[in-house]
C-alpha cells in the first residue's frame, strides 16, 4: 500500500490543498523542484527504489531533542512552541530537518500526518518524513501502516536511529518485548543519553517485573530530559512500593509538572497527599483532577479532602454535585449534613427530603427535620416529622406534644368535641401570651371525617394570628381526635382570640 499520493501537477491539475501556512511553503518548495527535475510520475514509498542518501545526514540527535521539547510542550498546552518552529521552517526552507520539526510542532495529529506525507514528496531521500509518518501510525494503533513507515525510513537512510526508535516503540505496544529491548539498546549505541530509549527500557523492566532496572532506567530518562512525565511515574510507583513516600510525592509531583493533563498522576498525588496530612494541597490536586474528568469516586475523595482541611464550602459543592450524579440517601445525607454544620437550615431541609424520597422510612432524617421545623417554629411540621423519626424521636416528641396540650380526645358529639378541644388550644394561647403579649387573631380549621370517626384531613382555612404553636395545637388535637361514628363529614371549627 502507498502512503502518500503525488500531486498532480499537469496542466489542468492541482496539488492536495494543505492544511496550514508551513505545508503550503512545503509544497511551493516542491513544485519549484518539480520545475527544474522534472513530474514526479509515483510517490516515493517502500516498495519503490530508494532515493540515495543525503551525503551528510541530518543531526539526528539534535532532531531527538527537539521531538523530546516539542512533545513536552504538547504535554504542557505551550501552544508557543508551534510558532518557534514555524519560523524555523521558514528560515530554512530547503532544510528537511527543520521542516519536518515545524510539521511535528503542529498540535493537530491529522495535520501532522498531511505535513509528513507532503515533506516525503518534497525531500525524497529524507528518512525523516516517514519517521513522522511512523510515529503518527504508532500513535493511531495502525501497526502495519507503522512497520512500512519505518522501513521507507530506513531504507532512505540506514542511519537514522530515530526510526529505529519508532520501531522499538512499535513493537513494546504489539508486546514483543525482546525485539523492542534490543531496538532500544541499538538507540543508545548511537546516543547513550537517548532520554525516550531508557525511558522505553524502563518501562519494559516494569512490565517483567524488575524493579531495579526500571529504577535505573526511569533515573536515566530523566537525566536525558526532565520533561518525560512516564518517567517521573515509573519513580513514583517504585518508591510508594518501597515505602518511600516522601520520595514518592516528590515524583508524582514531577509527573503533574510535565504533564499537567494526566489525570491519573493528579488522582495519585492527591491521595498521596491527604494520606500524608495536606488535605488542602489535596482538593487543589482532586479539583484540577476533576476538571480533567467528572467521576463519582472523585468526587467523593473531594469531599473528604475538604472535610478533613475544614473547606465547608468546598466539601458542600462536590457533596451536591456527587448526589446529582450518583443520587442516594447516604449522598443526601452527607448533603444535609455539612448545609446543617453551615447553619443553611433552608438547604438542609431540602436535601433531608431527598433522603427521604430514596427511603421514606428513614429514622434519622425524619429526626432532623423535626428539629428544624421546631427550631424554626413549625410546630405542626415538627411534631408529623418527629412521630415519623420512631424510637429516636420518641423523647422530643413527647415533650412537644405536652408543651402543646395535644391528647387523644374522643367525645359522643361534635360540640363536645369543640369544647374540649377549645379548652386545649386556649391553655395553649394563654401560655404564649406570657412571651408574645401582643398575640391575638383568628383561627380557623376544617376536618374531614370518615364513616369510623377518624379525622382523615385537616386544613387551615384561615390563621391571623400566625402563632406556630396555637395553630400546632388546634391541628394536631383535631388530627387525632376520635369523632362520632357514622357521621362522616367536613365540620369547621373557629377560634377567636382576644386579650
Amino acid at each position: 500500500m502507498e502512503f502518500a499520493c503525488a500531486p498532480d501537477l499537469g496542466e489542468n491539475g492541482a496539488s492536495t490543498p494543505m492544511r496550514t501556512h508551513l505545508a503550503l511553503l512545503a509544497a511551493l518548495a516542491s513544485l519549484a523542484a518539480c520545475a527544474t527535475a522534472g513530474s514526479p510520475s509515483a510517490a516515493p514509498g517502500p516498495a519503490g527504489p530508494a532515493a540515495a542518501p543525503p551525503a551528510r545526514p541530518p543531526d539526528y540527535l539534535a532532531v531527538s531533542r527537539a521531538l523530546t521539547e516539542i512533545d513536552a510542550a504538547e504535554r504542557r498546552g505551550e501552544l508557543g512552541d508551534e510558532l518557534h518552529w514555524a519560523e524555523e521552517a521558514e528560515r530554512a526552507p530547503e532544510d528537511a530537518a527543520a521542516q519536518f520539526l515545524a510539521v511535528a510542532a503542529q498540535p493537530a495529529i491529522d495535520d501532522r500526518w498531511g505535513g509528513f506525507r507532503d515533506l516525503s514528496l518534497q525531500f525524497t531521500g529524507s528518512a525523516l518524513p516517514w519517521v513522522g509518518m511512523a510515529r503518527t501510525y504508532v500513535a493511531w494503533r495502525t501497526w502495519d501502516q507503522a512497520e512500512k513507515a519505518v522501513a521507507a525510513a530506513l531504507q532512505r537512510d540506514p542511519r537514522c536511529w530515530l526510526a529505529i526508535r519508532v520501531r522499538a516503540e512499535l513493537e513494546e505496544a504489539r508486546g514483543r518485548a525482546e525485539q523492542a529491548r534490543a531496538d532500544y539498546q541499538a538507540v543508545l549505541g548511537s546516543d547513550p543519553s537517548d532520554p525516550e530509549a531508557h525511558f522505553g527500557l524502563a518501562r519494559l523492566a516494569r512490565a517483567r517485573g524488575d524493579a531495579a532496572e526500571a529504577h535505573d532506567q526511569a533515573a536515566a530518562a530523566l537525566q536525558g530530559a526532565k520533561t518525560l512525565p512516564g518517567a517521573w511515574v515509573i519513580l513514583a510507583q517504585l518508591a510508594e512500593e518501597a515505602g518511600d513516600q516522601d520520595g514518592a510525592l516528590e515524583y508524582w509531583k514531577g509527573a503533574v509538572e510535565q504533564d499537567p493533563r494526566d489525570r491519573a498522576s493528579r488522582t495519585s498525588l492527591a491521595r498521596l497527599l491527604g494520606e500524608r496530612g495536606d488535605p488542602a494541597a489535596a482538593v487543589d490536586q482532586w479539583r484540577a483532577a476533576l476538571e480533567i474528568r467528572e467521576d463519582p469516586e472523585a468526587l467523593t475523595a473531594l469531599a473528604d479532602a475538604a472535610k478533613a482541611a475544614g473547606d465547608a464550602d468546598e466539601e458542600q459543592r462536590a457533596l451536591e454535585r456527587l448526589a446529582q450524579l450518583r443520587p442516594s440517601a447516604e449522598q443526601w445525607r452527607r448533603v444535609a449534613d455539612v448545609r446543617l454544620a453551615a447553619k443553611d437550615t433552608v438547604g438542609a431541609e431540602r436535601a433531608y427530603r431527598r433522603v427521604l424520597d430514596a427511603k421514606p422510612k428513614d429514622e434519622q432524617a425524619s429526626l432532623a427535620i423535626g428539629r428544624i421545623l421546631q427550631a424554626r417554629g413549625d410546630a405542626t411540621g415538627a411534631v408529623e416529622m418527629l412521630r415519623a423519626a420512631g424510637a429516636p424521636g420518641r423523647e422530643e416528641l413527647e415533650a412537644l406534644e405536652r408543651r402543646l396540650h395535644i391528647e387523644k380526645l374522643a367525645r359522643p358529639d361534635v360540640n363536645g368535641l369543640q369544647r374540649a378541644v377549645q379548652a386545649l388550644v386556649d391553655r395553649t394561647y394563654r401560655e404564649r401570651l406570657a412571651t408574645t403579649p401582643s398575640l391575638s387573631g383568628n383561627l380557623r380549621v376544617r376536618v374531614t371525617v370518615d364513616a369510623a370517626g377518624a379525622a382523615t384531613t385537616v386544613e387551615v382555612l384561615e390563621d391571623s394570628m400566625h402563632d406556630g404553636d396555637v395553630r400546632a395545637c388546634a391541628y394536631w388535637n383535631l388530627r387525632d381526635a376520635t369523632f362520632p361514628s357514622d357521621q362522616p363529614g367536613r365540620y369547621s371549627f373557629a377560634f377567636a382570640f382576644r386579650r
